[in-house]
Formats: structure tokens, C-alpha cells, sequence
């Protein structure tokens, strides 16, 4: 008795655990083809409850334009109320999804879908009865849809979804025989968005989104948007080329890009995660990259630093995407003219890239411009004022040489002492060089190279970004705060300075980071980060924007306004 009851338990515990573990996607998913490109998904009742939080409301935002002069019409305004009730759901999630084609004969093409979900196909079709454009348009039913179509759109629907498509086709130039121009044929076009609306409303789940496990996934952390991403478009693409490459097909198929977005107080917090197919896969996990270099950061000489970007990679997994494409003896073919080979090229660095700029302002700076007839321009103008350094890690010596010796003869780069410096045109750029048998570094200007080599400098960053740097394949960060504070100085115009202002006071950076690659996937996180910290950021971006809106509504009333002229009137 007691080893069943265990059993039971036992059983009872995994039914638990594979049910948690099971599909989380919305059944809308059903209808949104597997080779779409692009799939964005958003939940209104999420993103109505974090307004909330900031007392806010479509129709609070409605009076804000309102106060400023900018009275809603009182169709639109029941045109509003109409749609709130016409039987499709604002608590349920909305989705955007692309699919993308190709073919040699019909070049690109793109669908675009908007997909609600539907409670009432009733009153919808109501509702679309009572709207000016719709009235007169024809309801043709389909295997089990109804559809409206327009030029080349069409507002199709059942008793789950209602779903509007815009088909965009890129025309590809016709001439006939004499030589003159064949207008494309439109009812080609619509029998070809005709064909693929009805591919949405018959196609099994096999062939839907709702059957590749990275989709499903991402529903399982709960979020204020979803985005999900395929390598259907760069295949579209390549359809749509002579050139055929079974092998490139192999390696751009079936990989895959989720990311979720969630409004935070004080920042908006994206987290994204790669998934590749086979192919790619075993190149990732054969060559896997070192981390960024924080000392990059850290040893800038910068009073504030506006960005950074830090690379690390492991360059001869490129040498293994052109193996595994066949293309290396090709490549190798054409450098091979040059004095190189593919290998020179992946070796000659070891991966660490960083290019990090600071103390960014505007100021007048005397620009000299050398004329055709050797003399020098030269004149006082406002330019930015910042910076910089670019570095890089030497390699294999004798591959980097051969590279920066082919720099030489071009002129880019001269060769001083066993080292390489700027050229006649890196020179006009004001732009300083060193490069040696151990690091590559471009600075903005030789006392920025000669403080960075000195190790002296520290960098003024927060802690708390170098630690989510720390450890990443690459990292990236941007101080909008100090980059605005740069700026606005320089701009003369009032609505300029408003406009910057607003966002000034709204966003203060961003950062993004990516991990190496786990064995699995690729995962990402990025942050927006506002100046309160203690709002949420959906309620502080929505203020941003209103009140952008509302200072160029009134900017725009101030110009637009009559000019009355005051006449003198002497006194009797």
C-alpha cells in the first residue's frame, strides 16, 4: 500500500512537472507560418496595468492633446468607443509577424500581419458595416474564414482571430517586345496575398510557429512583449539571387532569435537567447571566444565616458564557415592576387576589438582643407570635440605584418622603425596611430594614445556597468545623459533645446552584453535605463513622447499663427 501511494505521488509529481515543462504559446501561434521572419508580440493588459501605476490612461492621454488646443473629433472619438466594443479582445495578446519571399522570376517580396484575437464575430462584423471603407466592400467566405480584400490588403477573420495583411511586392521593371513599359499586374498580386492568407487559416500546427520548441519557450517567462526571429529572410533573400549555395542554405536554416521585453521601475530589461541549427552549432562550440577586456574601459583617460563597444571573438571560426561553405579555396584564390590567404587575414588578430569614446562636447575648432592647387583652406568652425581609441590584439606576427604591410603600399600607413604610424590621409583626419608587434591602437590624438599606454588614466564609469561587462563574448554601453549634456549647448534653435531636454530628463543610458555560446544557445541581456528610478519606465517613455508631441504641437501653432498688424492711429 504504501509503495503504491509512493507511486502514485511519484507519478502524480512528474504529470506536474511535464505539463509545466509543456507548451506555453498562445494558440493564436497556430496561424503564423513556420518560415516567418519576423514575429513581435504584445500584451495590452500588461502594458495597461504598468500605466496605471503612473495614473495613466488612454484618455488622460488624450487630454493632455487635448489642453493644448488639439480637440478630438467627435466621429473619431465614437469611432474609439465603437472599436472598444466591437468584439475584439484589448486584454489579449496582439501580434505582428513578416514573411518574406524570394524567387529569381518575382524578386522580393514582404507580408506584413496585424492579428488580434477575436471574442464576438458578430458584432465585429457589425462593426465593420457601420465604417465608410468598408460598407460597399464585398465579404467573401473561405474555407473557414470570412476576408475583405482591398488593393493589396485584406482584413480576414473566424471566430478566434481577425487578422490584416498588406502584401508589399518589389516590381520587377517589364518591357515588352517594342521596349515599353508593362504596368505590373495587380491581380497577380492579389491572387498571390489571396493564396497566402489562406495558408494562415489552413495550415496544421506542424507548419506553424507553435511547433518549434524556441517559440514555445519563450513564453515561458513572463514578459510585456515577446519577439521571435528566424533566418527565413536572409534564405528569402538568397532565392531571389542566381547564385546557388546548397551549403550557405544549410548553414543560415533553422536558427533561431527570442527575446523578451519587460518595463521595469527605472528601466526597460530585454533578454534574448540565439538557438542554431547543427551546422552552426558545431562551429560554435569548436571555437569558442575569450571574454572582453575590462582594462580597455577601466585605463581610459576620460573625465566621462560617453561609450564603449568590446568585442571578443575567436576569428578562425571564420576560416571554418568558409570550410564548411566550400568557399576557402575561392577566397583564397582571389587574395591570392594580393599576396594573401583567408588565413592571414583570420590569424593576424586574436579577436579583442574595443572602441571606446569620451568627454564628448561641441567646440570651434580651426579646420585645415588642403585645395587641388596645394595651398591649405583653413577656417573656424563648431565641430565635436571628444576621445577616442581603438585597440586590438596582435596575433600571429608574421600574418598581421603581411596585412599591415599591404596598408603601406596603399598609402594608409607608414612604416617607421620596425612600426606603423598614420598616414597622409589618417593625418588630415587629425587621427593618431601606433601600431607595433603586440597591439594596434588608434587614438583621437597622440596625448589620449600617450595617457592610455601610461596606464594612469581610470576611467569615470559606474561600477555597476563594468560588472555586468565583465565575462561577456561583447559588451556594448552609451551614456545618452553626457552625449545630450554635449550637445545641447551647441543648438541654437528653442525647439531643439525642448526636444532634447525632454529626452535628457527621461533616458539615461544603455547597455547591452552577450555570453559566449553554452552549448545550446546564445544568450543576451540589454538595458534602457531612465533618469527616475523609482517610475516605470512605460509610463516615463509615454510622458517622453507626449510631451515631444504636445512642444511640437505648440511649436507648430506659434509658426502657423496670423500675423496681425497694428496700425498708428494718431490722436484727434
Amino acid at each position: 500500500m504504501h509503495k503504491n501511494f509512493r507511486f502514485a505521488l511519484s507519478l502524480f509529481a512528474a504529470v506536474i512537472l511535464l505539463s509545466s515543462c509543456g507548451k506555453k504559446a498562445p494558440k493564436e501561434a497556430k496561424y503564423i507560418p513556420k518560415d516567418a521572419t519576423f514575429a513581435f508580440v504584445v500584451n495590452p493588459k500588461s502594458l495597461e496595468d504598468k500605466m496605471k501605476s503612473g495614473n495613466l490612461t488612454l484618455d488622460s492621454l488624450m487630454k493632455k492633446f487635448q489642453a493644448q488646443g488639439d480637440t478630438l473629433k467627435v466621429a473619431d472619438k465614437q469611432r474609439w468607443e465603437d472599436f472598444k466594443n466591437c468584439g475584439v479582445s484589448l486584454e489579449d495578446n496582439f501580434f505582428i509577424f513578416i514573411v518574406q519571399k524570394g524567387s529569381i522570376q518575382k524578386g522580393n517580396s514582404a507580408v506584413m500581419n496585424l492579428m488580434g484575437t477575436l471574442k464576438d464575430e458578430a458584432k465585429f462584423e457589425a462593426f465593420l458595416k457601420k465604417q465608410e471603407s468598408f460598407k460597399d466592400k464585398v465579404v467573401t467566405k473561405g474555407s473557414n474564414y470570412s476576408s475583405i480584400v482591398d488593393d493589396n490588403m485584406t482584413l480576414s477573420w473566424n471566430k478566434e482571430i481577425v487578422l490584416a495583411t498588406y502584401y508589399q511586392e518589389d516590381y520587377k521593371a517589364r518591357y515588352d517586345t517594342a521596349g515599353n513599359y508593362q504596368a505590373p499586374d495587380k491581380s497577380a498580386t492579389q491572387a498571390d496575398l489571396k493564396k497566402e492568407v489562406e495558408r494562415y487559416f489552413t495550415q496544421k500546427e506542424s507548419e506553424s510557429v507553435a511547433s518549434i520548441d524556441a517559440f514555445n519557450n519563450m513564453f515561458k517567462e513572463k514578459a510585456d512583449g515577446y519577439m521571435f526571429g528566424t533566418s527565413s529572410g536572409a534564405l528569402a533573400y538568397l532565392s531571389a539571387t542566381p547564385f546557388n549555395m546548397p551549403k550557405l542554405q544549410e548553414l543560415l536554416k533553422d536558427n533561431y532569435s527570442t527575446t523578451t521585453f519587460n518595463f521595469e521601475d527605472g528601466k526597460v530589461v530585454a533578454k534574448s537567447a540565439t538557438y542554431t541549427n547543427p551546422m552552426m552549432t558545431s562551429i560554435l562550440k569548436k571555437y569558442a571566444g575569450p571574454t572582453v577586456n575590462i582594462a580597455a574601459v577601466e585605463k581610459f583617460p576620460a573625465q566621462n565616458i560617453n561609450g564603449a563597444l568590446l568585442l571578443a571573438i575567436n576569428p578562425e571560426m571564420f576560416s571554418a564557415i568558409l570550410k564548411e561553405l566550400e568557399l576557402g579555396g575561392m577566397v583564397d584564390m582571389f587574395l591570392g592576387q594580393q599576396g594573401l590567404t583567408s588565413a592571414d587575414i583570420f590569424k593576424a588578430l586574436k579577436g579583442e576589438m574595443n572602441i571606446v569614446f569620451g568627454d564628448f562636447s561641441m567646440a570651434m575648432k580651426e579646420q585645415s582643407i588642403p585645395m587641388p592647387d596645394g595651398t591649405v583652406y583653413k577656417s573656424n568652425t563648431e565641430a565635436p570635440v571628444y576621445k577616442m581609441l581603438v585597440t586590438a590584439t596582435v596575433g600571429d606576427k608574421a600574418a598581421f605584418a603581411k596585412l599591415m604591410d599591404k596598408a603601406v603600399e596603399s598609402g594608409a600607413v607608414v612604416k617607421e622603425n620596425g612600426n606603423y604610424v598614420a598616414g597622409p590621409l589618417l593625418k588630415m583626419a587629425n587621427m593618431y596611430l601606433h601600431v607595433d608587434d603586440k597591439n594596434f591602437v588608434l587614438a583621437s590624438d597622440s596625448a589620449t594614445y600617450a595617457a592610455y599606454i601610461a596606464g594612469t588614466g581610470k576611467a569615470n564609469i559606474s561600477a555597476d556597468v563594468l560588472d555586468k561587462m565583465k565575462g561577456k563574448a561583447s559588451a556594448g554601453y552609451l551614456d545618452i545623459n553626457s552625449i545630450m549634456k554635449g550637445v545641447m549647448p551647441s543648438i541654437k534653435n528653442n525647439m531643439g533645446n525642448k526636444m532634447m531636454s525632454i529626452v535628457n530628463g527621461t533616458l539615461k543610458d544603455a547597455l547591452f552584453t552577450a555570453n559566449n555560446f553554452d552549448g545550446t544557445t546564445v544568450k543576451g541581456e540589454a538595458e534602457l535605463r531612465m533618469v527616475n528610478t523609482k517610475q516605470n519606465s512605460l509610463v516615463s517613455l509615454v510622458n517622453m513622447f507626449s510631451s515631444m508631441a504636445m512642444a511640437a504641437k505648440e511649436e507648430s501653432r506659434m509658426y502657423n499663427a496670423p500675423v496681425v498688424d497694428s496700425v498708428y492711429t494718431p490722436k484727434q
